[in-house]
């Protein structure tokens, strides 16, 4: 069977596979559930018809979802097409150590030693808070992660234990477009005690983190030739020609309509 064919027929394999939801649905992670956990796992139960519509103009589209219950809860929908393969996207995602050196405001990310145990495995992170005299947030993640169905990756993550971290619940799913095509939807939700900044600020500081780092994953899966700090200095200067629109972000969110 050609290459191209057999592509086409995995691709149509994994459509069916995902026509009744996608894998992890029903598996739970360890940790605390968040009013967003049975959400996710409805989105992941009824994929590809949950799968949220996008217009496609922005090379990174980010929607803001409000909590009813806490102004300060950030609540993100991360959509983008990557041009490159599913395997590139996922290698940069499944590579911990460099998130550091990706993301803004995190002094430390790994994986906790001995947490492996199939798909699952545990991540202990460091991040500053943007506010000089508040403490580093230390929170652990548990990870979850399902390759068995051709053309898709998903990875689903919630919080273990927190300290300061509320909650922090979400879920990234990579679909494959063509060879070197990869479509990717993030849903990110987290809560924190986040000290004296208003809403304003948190929401603000977390638009600005969350686009730089997708936009640092979707450049470091295109041009993989590019340094870690190549990467990271682009993604900034993305962010700056797009503030504008991540404020209006911030000024439309939506509420989430909750089970």
């Amino acid at each position: 069977m050609p290459v191209t064919m057999m592509r086409a027929v995995l691709l149509l394999l994994a459509l069916c596979s995902s026509a009744h939801g996608l894998g992890l649905a029903d598996e739970a992670l360890d940790g605390p559930s968040s009013v967003y956990t049975g959400w996710l796992a409805d989105v992941l139960k009824d994929w590809p018809a949950s799968r949220p519509g996008s217009d496609g103009t922005a090379s990174l589209q980010l929607s803001c979802i409000a909590t009813p219950s806490d102004d300060r809860y950030v609540g993100m929908l991360q959509q983008m097409t990557v041009e490159a393969s599913l395997t590139a996207v996922e290698k940069v995602l499944d590579d911990v150590p460099r998130y550091k050196e990706l993301f803004p405001g995190v002094v430390d990310v790994h994986v906790l030693p001995g947490s492996h145990d199939g798909r699952r495995y545990v991540t202990v992170w460091e991040q500053r808070v943007p506010v000089f005299f508040l403490p580093n947030v230390i929170y652990e993640l548990a990870n979850l992660v399902d390759k068995t169905n051709p053309g898709l990756g998903i990875y689903r993550y919630k919080l273990r234990r927190g300290g300061s971290m509320l909650a922090s619940d979400g879920m990234v799913v990579l679909e494959e477009l063509g060879p070197e095509r990869t479509r990717f939807t993030e849903y990110d939700f987290f809560n924190a005690q986040w000290g004296p900044l208003p809403a304003s600020a948190v929401w603000r500081e977390s638009l600005r983190g969350a686009f730089v780092s997708d936009m640092a994953v979707k450049l470091r899966a295109e041009n993989p030739g590019w340094s870690v700090e190549r990467v990271a200095t682009e993604a900034g200067h993305r962010f700056k020609a797009e503030s504008e629109r991540m404020e209006q972000c911030y000024r439309q969110r939506q509420r989430a309509t909750l089970r």
